[in-house]
């Protein structure tokens, strides 16, 4: 019989990895929402923040300067990215189709690009920070809990972002009509590139930060892009508050499923879950929230 202790440690535990899911989410989200591309490459841009972080806190040993060279080189990266290949794709007629292959083409690159130069052994990351915290039964890791604050900081500050800036207003108006957009005198072009690279760089701080959980090597972005896709699924495509809800309770699922079943079939619950909300709320959390 599972003890009462054990489930709240598998609530705290998934909450915490919520919000790491949360970020990878709200990236991926943000670039369908505002350009409607499914960017298949964000575990890869990830994965390239990782090995910024990494590379960067070995050389300084400076984590603040890691996350910020992982989070600037990886929006260059994404601002890159746009302007050479989705920009372009975007013009074709079967568009939909070519986005999805170009983008998944980006990922196999990167990833064996990496491969190439780097090699593909794991490489372990430097603990952040020892130790736990004891809160009554519960144990929290202080590494987990210091990656899911940065988290929730990085999201609070997008959000005002979008919300509060003149940059926001453009991004928001292109979401909702880039046409309308573009007759007002925003470039959209320029806010493309803006919101590509900035979904980009929330996946590379994202990679920088799992990489203690994770390690880091050139597929380590698969696992959370494919969690982060359910997540975006199940929130609805394009709501930034249903993902984040999504996450938050797919985090808990899964360390409560994780309880009683193998890692594989709670993968496979989730792409359950996944496909029911497809068929039977097409719009995810969002249509019950927005």
């Amino acid at each position: 019989m599972v003890s009462l202790d054990l489930i709240l440690q598998q609530l705290a535990n998934g909450i915490l990895f919520g919000g790491q899911i949360a970020l990878i989410a709200v990236g991926l989200t943000l670039i369908w929402g505002v350009m409607d591309v499914l960017n298949f490459a964000h575990g890869s841009m990830l994965m390239i923040g990782g090995y910024i972080g990494l590379y960067t806190i070995q050389a300084t040993e400076s984590l603040i300067l890691a996350a910020i060279l992982a989070t600037v080189g990886v929006f260059v990266l994404g601002v890159i990215t746009d302007q050479v290949l989705i920009q372009r794709l975007k013009e074709r007629e079967d568009a939909e189709i070519t986005l999805i292959l170009g983008t998944f083409g980006l990922a196999i690159t990167l990833e064996h690009g990496v491969s190439v130069l780097l090699g593909s052994s794991q490489l372990a990351f430097p603990s952040l920070f020892e130790g736990v915290w004891e809160i009554g039964s519960i144990t929290l890791g202080k590494t987990r809990v210091y990656l899911f604050v940065v988290a929730l900081i990085t999201i609070l500050l997008l959000f005002t972002l979008i919300r509060f800036t003149k940059i926001g207003f453009a991004i928001r108006a292109v979401s909702q009509d880039a046409n309308t957009a573009k007759l007002m005198g925003v470039n959209t072009d320029r806010i493309y590139s803006i919101t590509f690279g900035l979904g980009a760089a929330l996946a590379g701080l994202s990679g920088m930060l799992i990489a203690p959980v994770y390690n880091v090597y050139p597929a380590v972005g698969w696992q959370p892009f494919l969690l982060a896709f359910i997540v975006v699924i199940i929130g609805g495509l394009g709501s930034v508050r249903g993902t984040l809800l999504a996450a938050l309770a797919t985090g808990v699922f899964r360390s409560l499923s994780l309880t009683w079943f193998s890692s594989q079939a709670t993968l496979i619950f989730m792409f359950g879950a996944m496909i029911f909300v497809l068929i039977f709320l097409p719009n995810g959390f969002a249509e019950v929230i927005e």
